[in-house]
């Protein structure tokens, strides 16, 4: 994992950054008491109409359905000016009792889009249990697919393009796990008579 403030590599059991010193704690008080947020869709600055707010509601439990050890949120806020605003996602992410209380660690696999509405930019955070298998480059094309529509101000459209994009990285990553934990055989061309002293003939007639 890498600091939210400074991006350098980080150790989760570390209580402050070694770069830095940044900190939840350090947060706390640079941040005050911080809102308390309800997933999957939490509108601060209530921005979206009540239309847009359910178009971007059916695209997120549609994606939950489809990965239900998943959950999605998108909060919508204005972040103050002097907060870096990864720093600020990873306390939101940590102090806006998005999850429960025992989804922590491994069993966190929340995934969070913050929009800062004030400066037209957004940011994502994934809980520890989908790090391994969800990596940055995934979540920046999610990003990507979601920034015309945040630039133009339509922040209902933003989550959807946000959601479908993982949607469809959650998918690929789905198709490339058995192989890469050795669930699949790679030989997948032998047929599978093979065992059948009947099915290949000798070597020598091959060429």
């Amino acid at each position: 994992m890498l600091c939210p403030a400074c991006r350098t590599p980080a150790i989760e059991t570390d209580v402050a950054c070694r770069q830095c010193g940044f900190s939840l704690e350090a947060a706390d008080r640079a941040f005050g008491i911080p809102p308390r947020l309800t997933p999957p869709l939490a509108d601060l600055t209530g921005v979206l109409g009540a239309f847009e707010r359910k178009r971007a509601l059916r695209v997120i439990h549609q994606v939950e359905r489809r990965f239900p050890q998943l959950t999605v949120a998108a909060v919508l806020t204005e972040v103050p000016a002097q907060a870096p605003l990864s720093a600020y996602a990873f306390w939101l992410f940590n102090r806006g009792q998005l999850t429960s209380a025992v989804e922590k660690g491994g069993d966190n696999r929340l995934v969070m889009l913050l929009i800062d509405t004030g400066a037209a930019q957004a940011v994502t955070m994934p809980g520890y249990g989908l790090e391994p298998f969800v990596q940055e480059t995934r979540l920046q094309s999610c990003l990507q697919a979601a920034r015309q529509a945040l630039l133009r101000g339509q922040y209902g459209q933003a989550i959807e393009a946000f959601t479908r994009e993982l949607d469809r990285q959650l998918s690929e990553v789905c198709q490339m796990i058995p192989k890469q934990f050795g669930l699949v055989e790679d030989r997948q061309w032998l047929d599978s008579t093979a065992d059948d002293e009947s099915a290949l003939e000798p070597a020598e007639s091959l060429y």
